[in-house]
């Protein structure tokens, strides 16, 4: 029997979210992100800044493969 790769669970601030335990890393959808108003700095190419309600900011920035990541830790 092939064990299930995928897990879910809660993640505070954006609801229920699929992750992989084992992975060096995880894709949080611009769909969860976007419950918080959300902007893009075409110009400068600085990314997506995600803006909290409480007034905090979460930066996405543009990998050299163009996939934005943000460091969580």
């Amino acid at each position: 029997m092939r064990a299930k790769l995928l897990q879910q669970e809660d993640l505070k601030g954006y609801g229920t979210i699929q992750y992989h335990p084992n992975g060096i890393t995880n894709i949080l959808s611009l769909q969860y992100v976007k419950k918080n108003r959300v902007t893009y700095g075409s110009s400068m190419m600085t990314g997506f800044v995600e803006h909290k309600a409480d007034g905090t900011k979460h930066m996405f920035k543009p990998s050299k493969k163009w996939l934005f990541v943000s460091d969580v830790e």
